[in-house]
């Protein structure tokens, strides 16, 4: 069984919100076989973008990959796509809502330097840039919403592969030699004074953590990853639970699925995949995208 929902899924594409989702889940509305057959872990169109966030955007300064808005684009500057492939013809960024604001640069070239609205365009948006009004957004960002909602409370339910345990400052993941390593963390865990460890895991394994916000909702996320720096494409972090999302780290090497989560108050680089419900913060993002498992 792969943890590809996309044509499985038997209920509407209207968004569900974070408790319809778990009640949804505990009624057996939204099954899957055993999740130890699964074979796959994939984001879905998600997983083309360096930034997918299902609502607003404010403040973001640069995606070195493709950004996808689902709600108004309100950011003054910035770039998008600068790392996208020369040959992509795609636009680099789709708004589905208003863009409101957006300045700087888009694209590697003349193929890909534009961006694509559905809403209206702001006297904030710059008129060098090439923004391209369609009659409709050519993403369902409903239908992927409820596509990765339900992927993180799957992966959240897979059984740990290894151990987590912290020594001082000190926080060391163990695995067990698998190709798919996956660990249960806490917020404590992955306070700012911490750091990562790896014992027992394949240079080649990907590292899936499953991350528990605090009591409300929050998770403060600062452990320095330098760890992962050379898997990054293969490493997830699956913040589950998460309302609101500080990173405080100047380097983070990961994918982040955090389809409940506004991130604000956040610094430094994302080297991966970034999913969530809103962003207001000018933190910059890559270009690594994760790379599906088999």
């Amino acid at each position: 069984m792969k943890l590809n929902l996309k044509r499985s899924l038997h209920i509407g594409a209207r968004l569900l919100t974070h408790s319809a989702l778990r009640m949804c889940i505990a009624m057996g509305l939204i099954l899957s076989p055993a999740l130890s057959q699964a074979q796959q872990i994939d984001l879905g169109v998600a997983g083309q973008y360096a930034a997918f966030i299902f609502g607003n955007v404010s403040n973001i300064t640069n995606v070195d990959g493709r950004l996808a808005v689902g709600g108004i684009l309100n950011t003054p500057g910035g770039t998008v796509g600068g790392s996208v492939n020369y040959n992509d013809t795609n636009p680099v960024m789709v708004v589905a809502g208003n863009l409101t604001s957006y300045g700087g640069s888009l694209g590697n070239n003349k193929n890909n330097a534009y961006a694509v609205y559905a809403g209206t365009l702001g006297s904030k948006a710059a008129t060098y840039l090439d923004f391209r009004k369609v009659a409709f957004s050519p993403i369902d960002f409903d239908a992927e919403r409820t596509y990765l909602s339900v992927l993180s409370q799957q992966i959240r339910s897979m059984p740990a592969t290894g151990t987590v345990s912290q020594l001082y400052a000190k926080v060391t993941l163990t695995g067990s030699n698998r190709d798919v390593e996956i660990f249960n963390v806490t917020a404590d865990h992955v306070a700012s004074t911490h750091d990562f460890a790896l014992a027992n895991i394949k240079q080649s394994a990907y590292i899936i953590l499953n991350v528990a916000s605090d009591a409300q909702r929050t998770l403060k996320f600062g452990i320095t990853m330098t760890e992962l720096i050379n898997r990054n494409s293969k490493v997830l972090v699956n913040m589950y639970d998460t309302e609101l999302l500080n990173l405080n780290n100047s380097g983070f090497f990961g994918s982040i699925l955090a389809p409940f989560a506004c991130i604000k108050n956040s610094g430094g680089k994302v080297e991966g995949t970034v999913i969530a419900a809103s962003w207001d913060t000018n933190m910059a993002v890559g270009s690594t995208l994760f790379v599906p498992t088999n």
